[in-house]
């Protein structure tokens, strides 16, 4: 699988469209996958990254729209999260370039 195009700058702020068709839009709190506590499912919204560093995530399933929800925390701190029943091992480099939306934030949207 290969990624185009190129990574936003990380506080690039983005306006996502709603499921409902009222004429005013709601805007969507953005987090960090590093600022979400433990066991808080979120919906990945954007990837902040190069191609080329985004690529290795995109392969694993990593994509916008896929639910993750961290479960666990290294020794050294960085994050563990479940996605579609696997567990990966982020930096927290990384997982503060993914932009991400609470699940809850959806549900209220609809």
């Amino acid at each position: 699988m290969s990624f185009s195009g190129s990574a936003l700058p990380v506080d690039t702020p983005v306006q996502l469209p709603t499921a409902s068709t009222n004429a005013s839009e709601q805007e969507f709190v953005e987090l960090r996958l590093a600022e979400v506590p433990l066991r808080q499912t979120v919906e990945l919204v954007r990837i902040d990254l190069p191609p080329e560093q985004a690529e290795p995530l995109l392969e694993r399933g990593v994509l916008p729209g896929c639910r993750i929800c961290p479960v666990r925390s290294s020794p050294s701190g960085d994050p563990i999260i479940s996605i579609d029943g696997s567990l990966l091992a982020f930096r927290k480099e990384t997982a503060a370039c993914l932009c991400v939306r609470l699940i809850t934030q959806l549900r209220d949207a609809g």
